[in-house]
C-alpha cells in the first residue's frame, strides 16, 4: 500500500485565526453481499479498489484522529448499498467525527441496473441514511467561528428550503464553509473535465451552450432547474459563504468562482488523496 497524499491548502477567508479541518471524498467502498452475484465494482477504478479504498479510508481517519481533525467528507463514503458496506460504515464512519454531504453512491443500490432519477434517490434514502453521519438533506455546524455547511446536491439539484435554511445559516453571522458532492460550475474545471476525455462536465449549472453537447442522457440528468437557478445565483452572492469543499469529479482542483470565493475540489481518497485545508 501506497502512503497517503495529503494536500496542504490554505484559504484566506479573513478569520483571524487558524481552523483545520481533513477533507476527504469519494472512497466508494465496494463490499459486495455474499448472498448476491459479486458486483466487481473494484474494476471501474483499480484492480485492487476494494483493499485500497478501505485502507486508505482507514489512513485518512487515523491521520485525523492524530492531528485532532474533523474530517468533511463530501460523499460517496458507499460506491453502492450492501449490508457489508453499511456495517462498514457503522463501524468506522459513524463512529468518526465527520461532518457529511451525501454524494450520489450513497443512494445507488447497484451501479447502472437502474435509472437514478430523483424518486429513486429518496426510495433508497431509507436504507442509507441510517449508516451515514448528520442529516444528508442539510447540516450545519460551528466549529472554532467557521460555520460548516452541508447540503445534497448529488443529483445535480437543489431546493428553495435548502436555500431557506441556508439563509438562516449566513443570518447567524458566521463565515460559512459549504461542503458538497458535486462542484457547481466553473469555466476552468468543466473544460479540464471535458479535456480529461469525459462527454460531460459533472457540475451543477452549466450553461446551455456546455449542456447541448452532452450526450441526451447526460444532459438530462445535468440540467438545472429553476429552483437549482435560484439556489446557484444566492450562493454566489452570499458573502458569508467564504469557500466551497467538493468531490465527485475525481480529480484535484482549484479554482474561484467570479466573486472570488474558492472551490476546492479534491480527488479520491480511494486514490489515496485528501487535503488537511487551513482556514486563516
Amino acid at each position: 500500500m501506497k502512503d497517503l497524499k495529503i494536500i496542504k491548502t490554505i484559504i484566506d477567508i479573513g478569520l483571524g485565526h487558524e481552523v483545520k479541518f481533513l477533507h476527504i471524498t469519494d472512497t466508494h467502498i465496494a463490499l459486495d453481499d455474499p448472498d448476491l452475484p459479486p458486483s466487481n465494482r473494484y474494476k471501474c477504478f483499480d484492480k485492487d479498489f476494494e483493499n485500497c479504498s478501505v485502507e486508505y479510508y482507514h489512513m485518512a481517519a487515523a491521520y485525523a484522529k492524530e492531528n485532532g481533525l474533523v474530517m468533511l467528507n463530501t460523499g460517496d463514503f458507499l460506491d453502492f448499498l450492501s449490508e457489508r458496506n453499511f456495517e462498514f460504515a457503522d463501524k468506522y464512519l459513524l463512529t468518526t467525527d465527520t461532518i457529511y454531504a451525501a454524494g450520489n453512491h450513497d443512494f445507488c443500490h447497484r451501479v447502472g441496473l437502474a435509472k437514478e432519477d430523483y424518486q429513486y434517490k429518496w426510495d433508497q434514502i431509507k436504507r442509507s441514511a441510517p449508516h451515514l453521519p448528520n442529516n444528508l438533506y442539510f447540516y450545519s455546524r460551528i466549529i472554532d467561528g467557521v460555520n460548516f455547511v452541508t447540503l445534497d446536491n448529488s443529483y445535480y439539484l437543489m431546493t428553495d428550503g435548502q436555500i431557506e435554511l441556508l439563509k438562516a445559516e449566513a443570518a447567524r453571522g458566521y463565515p460559512i464553509v459549504l461542503g458538497v458532492h458535486n462542484p457547481f460550475y466553473n469555466e476552468a474545471q468543466a473544460k479540464q473535465i471535458l479535456a480529461n476525455g469525459n462527454k460531460c462536465a459533472y457540475v451543477v449549472g452549466a450553461p446551455q451552450e456546455m449542456l447541448d453537447t452532452y450526450p441526451p442522457d447526460r444532459k438530462a440528468q445535468q440540467t438545472p432547474d429553476a429552483a437549482t437557478l435560484r439556489a446557484i445565483e444566492y450562493i454566489h452572492s452570499e458573502p458569508m459563504i467564504k469557500a466551497v469543499i467538493a468531490g465527485h469529479t475525481h480529480i484535484n482542483f482549484e479554482e474561484k468562482f467570479p466573486s472570488g470565493v474558492p472551490q476546492i475540489t479534491t480527488a479520491g481518497s480511494y486514490k489515496g488523496y485528501v487535503r488537511e485545508i487551513t482556514l486563516i
